[in-house]
């Protein structure tokens, strides 16, 4: 390597930190001190960033007097700290230092007072910042993710680990965030690879910005991420934290002449006692995460003990479900939907409930996506399907419900990829004598951008047999405007998140809004779900939404319930 002539301002002593190391220098080191310019007294290695980063310094100068394990931990913290930063130790008593185990720790170059010379120290700082180069460069390939530039798996390992260590020394807590792109496989197949990429990009640049400096952010494999918190041991703040963080990756991200939409889930884990291990944060972060996912994305979750079933026990309900139908053990309840202009009755969602013949009821969250992972799906899908026709037309024979009351079905990714969906529906249509105009079938975002054009041409299918179409949880997926124009929909249903809180939250309120005044010009109607406050309902009436369900009219019920319940909203 050719050298490098110093920079012209390179003998000032303004170009360098000289730290006096108070804890390990003695009169020596104080006389040495003015042969070598202005020093700082630092006492912190926070102290020592912040003057790196104001003054804009080239190296770091340590002038000690002995070896020991304070000084090995102040080198190890310096380090981490400013990883970029060039760091000389000058030594007042050389014969007792162990130069080897210093370079290991990460010092450049260990000097003797006693054998610096006139322009020998710019020399040494010369060739202190080349190797430091070198060393960042190779280092920073070793252990920073090549796509994103945020560290990789084997430095966050290395981090957690050492902060873990610091926490239980200084009596700290460390949290921890793992974080999911929510569908980020379907982003990939839609729009390829390249841009999936460049949206890894753009979500770590915009997670590192919205983290604090100190904070290590690391890409552990895919679209899995981690953020690492220190001293931030109150749950309160790292609510904040993590729905600031859900909001902030609502915003779009534009890749060339896309615009793409994508929500995330997170997982959350503090380090609550001195024995933890960074393996066992980390998987139950992960664990927390999975709920999150479980229980809808664009969320977060904090690691609760036995939070989800063990695999043992989850591979047991698997089985479990292939003979729930035959144990009757499946069973369907109801949600009215209500119209907001008058207060009236006009439907109702149908939804799936397991009760275990030992463990009582399951959570849909859990047994919905081992319906979907064991194929199960597409059987109990049209069980449920012919089962809440026959109700609904029952009702409608006894006078129970009004005789244009509609049935709302939700329809699984993998049932909605069937290509004979079709014929199947109107096959059960026809053996229930229920009327097509009556069936709203509810799909995801998520199912439509599976396969775009699949998903058109399946959802004009549908239309052709004279079902209703509703996009579900409509606001929490990647909607473009662009496609949602051409698609054959008659019904948005906003996400509960958009509604729960818009009286209080006025971008919410103002989300609600515009996806209601863009459903009325695109020709659809609107159904904002999970109103459960008065005040929410007035809100949402004077923004113009058709309809509206939640538990402030009603919880999901058991059929025969409905009857009592659509009686109360009949028209006069």
């Amino acid at each position: 390597m050719k050298p490098i002539d110093p920079p012209s301002d390179f003998t000032h002593p303004s170009s360098w930190l000289l730290y006096r190391f108070e804890q390990a220098i003695g009169q020596k080191a104080m006389d040495a001190l003015p042969c070598l310019g202005e020093s700082h007294l630092c006492k912190q290695v926070e102290d020592i960033r912040k003057t790196w980063y104001q003054n804009k310094l080239k190296a770091i100068i340590l002038v000690v007097e002995k070896h020991d394990t304070l000084l090995e931990d102040w080198v190890c913290r310096l380090v981490m700290a400013l990883p970029e930063a060039p760091l000389v130790l000058l030594s007042i008593e050389p014969l007792i230092f162990d130069e080897i185990r210093l370079l290991e720790l990460g010092v450049q170059d260990v000097w003797p007072v006693s054998e610096l010379t006139e322009g020998l120290l710019p020399r040494i700082l010369q060739h202190a910042i080349i190797r430091k180069q070198v060393e960042y460069q190779t280092r920073h390939l070793a252990h920073y993710d090549a796509l994103t530039g945020v560290a990789n798996r084997t430095l966050f390992q290395d981090r957690l680990d050492h902060s873990l260590l610091h926490a239980r020394r200084e009596g700290h807590v460390v949290s921890l965030l793992t974080i999911d792109i929510d569908r980020f496989s379907v982003i990939n197949e839609h729009y390829g690879h390249d841009v999936g990429d460049q949206l890894l990009k753009q979500f770590a640049r915009r997670l590192s910005d919205i983290v604090r400096r100190s904070d290590t952010v690391a890409r552990l494999s895919g679209n899995n991420f981690a953020v690492l918190l220190e001293h931030m041991a109150n749950e309160h703040v790292i609510t904040g934290v993590a729905e600031k963080l859900c909001s902030a990756f609502n915003e779009p991200y534009f890749i060339g002449d896309h615009e793409i939409f994508c929500s995330i889930s997170i997982g959350i884990e503090l380090a609550s006692h001195v024995d933890y291990e960074g393996s066992q944060l980390l998987r139950h972060s992960e664990l927390a995460l999975r709920q999150a996912k479980q229980d809808g994305r664009n969320g977060y979750r904090f690691f609760i003990a036995n939070l989800n079933p063990p695999d043992m026990v989850r591979a047991s309900l698997e089985s479990a479900l292939h003979h729930a139908l035959e144990r009757k053990e499946l069973s369907l309840q109801y949600q009215p939907q209500i119209r907001v202009r008058d207060k009236q009755f006009i439907g109702t969602e149908v939804l799936l409930r397991w009760t275990h013949e030992t463990l009582g009821p399951i959570s849909p969250a859990i047994f919905i996506p081992a319906l979907e992972e064991t194929g199960l799906i597409n059987k109990v899908g049209e069980w449920v399907l012919a089962s809440a026709c026959r109700q609904h037309q029952e009702w409608v024979r006894k006078g129970a419900l009004p005789s244009n009351s509609k049935l709302s079905v939700n329809l699984s990714p993998r049932q909605f990829r069937q290509r004979d969906l079709a014929d199947r529906i109107l096959q059960v249509l026809e053996v229930t004598q229920m009327k097509p105009e009556l069936l709203t079938l509810e799909i995801t975002e998520g199912v439509l951008m599976d396969n775009l054009q699949q998903g058109i041409d399946m959802l004009g299918r549908l239309r052709g047999i004279g079902v209703s179409i509703a996009i579900d949880d409509f606001g929490t997926g990647y909607s473009s405007l662009a496609y949602l124009k051409d698609l054959p929909i008659d019904y948005l249903k906003i996400d509960r998140i958009f509604v729960k809180d818009i009286v209080e939250d006025k971008n919410d309120a103002a989300i609600a809004n515009s996806i209601i005044a863009l459903a009325h010009n695109l020709g659809m109607e609107v159904i904002a779900e999970g109103v459960e406050d008065p005040n929410v309902l007035e809100i949402l009436q004077a923004f113009g939404c058709d309809h509206y369900q939640g538990f402030f009219f009603s919880r999901p019920v058991d059929p025969e319930e409905i009857p009592m319940l659509a009686q109360q909203y009949r028209p006069e």
